[in-house]
């Protein structure tokens, strides 16, 4: 019975030791010590990281918008040429003189990815030491939208006739609805001018989607760390998706084999061409004239992404 109960006690050893990870040691004279590696041959990771977001601003989107409209009597159908017919109604001007609207619209459009912070988690698996994937969810306010800028009107009323308008009654209605005026000489033209400041803007978040390949290189010691480098591609959904690809470069630090911290930076090549900044070709914008202009986009709205977070390993 005694020597039943010894080698039941010995198997539970060599079995301990099996599960434990450790190599059995048979040995009187030597005894191999038992150490857990910092970094495994196969492991599930979850990350909590702070990210800063830089976008890349390679030149705002601008546009100029020049039209000539067609040659108009007055007086003038009220909303024909629209924010002067109270001008050009005013009794100011002599009936029957011709006038011509011409306009210019000077429109800058920011890019629409901005600098910001956030944050966000992700998962890693690692199949083998070296090689793992990873996916992740970033947030941060860094999208705007909107633009801004000036638009100048210019009505040109002309009379061959003679005098097109008592002066007086002209600039007292140009200067009530923000035109100036400019008569000629012999005060058969006269210009009526205004310049009008518009502009609309707004942030949201940047909702992120990110997928990798990840190869990394494990030190085991005293101090267990890992450079690595990643690559992969995902998307930004916030009403003006795009695609990206990424590269980076990142390390890690193991304070046990089931916590570290982490500390990477990528950057993200959005999709669409340089003409396009990766979203709509052109934004339409109605101007203060009641025109249409274009705005073509011009350079691209990469995004370099720094994380530091911490790492569960299990």
């Amino acid at each position: 019975m005694k020597k039943l109960t010894l080698s039941a006690l010995a198997v539970l050893a060599v079995a301990g030791s099996a599960f434990a990870g450790c190599p059995v040691v048979t040995s009187k004279e030597f005894k191999q010590p038992c150490v857990t590696p910092c970094f495994r041959d196969t492991e599930f990771q979850l990350d909590l990281f702070y990210s800063y977001n830089d976008a890349a601003h390679q030149g705002n989107s601008t546009a100029n918008g020049r039209f000539l409209s067609d040659p108009q009597l007055t007086p003038v159908a009220p909303g024909l040429l629209p924010g002067s017919t109270s001008v050009l109604n005013s009794g100011g001007i002599t009936p029957g003189s011709t006038v011509v609207r011409s306009g210019d619209a000077n429109v800058k459009v920011p890019q629409y990815f901005n600098d910001g912070s956030g944050g966000g988690v992700g998962l890693n698996y690692f199949f083998a030491r070296y090689f793992g994937v990873g996916v992740e969810g970033n947030w941060w306010d860094g999208c705007r939208g909107g633009f801004n800028g000036e638009a100048v009107t210019r009505d040109v009323v002309v009379n061959d006739a003679g005098v097109v308008a008592d002066p007086a009654a002209l600039a007292a209605a140009a200067r009530a609805a923000g035109y100036s005026v400019t008569t000629s000489a012999d005060g058969t033209t006269v210009v009526l001018r205004k310049t009008r400041s518009f502009g609309d803007s707004h942030r949201t978040a940047a909702n992120q989607v990110a997928g990798s390949l990840i190869l990394r290189y494990p030190f085991e010691g005293t101090v267990c760390w890992a450079p690595y480098i990643f690559g992969g591609g995902g998307g930004i959904f916030d009403g003006k998706s795009t695609g990206f690809g990424h590269i980076g470069i990142g390390a890690e630090w193991r304070v046990t084999p089931y916590m570290g911290f982490f500390t990477d930076w990528r950057w993200e090549f959005t999709g669409g061409s340089t003409s396009d900044n990766g979203f709509a070709d052109s934004t339409k914008i109605t101007d203060v004239l009641g025109r249409r202009i274009t705005i073509d986009n011009n350079g691209r709205n990469d995004v370099s992404v720094t994380r530091v977070g911490v790492r569960f390993v299990f």
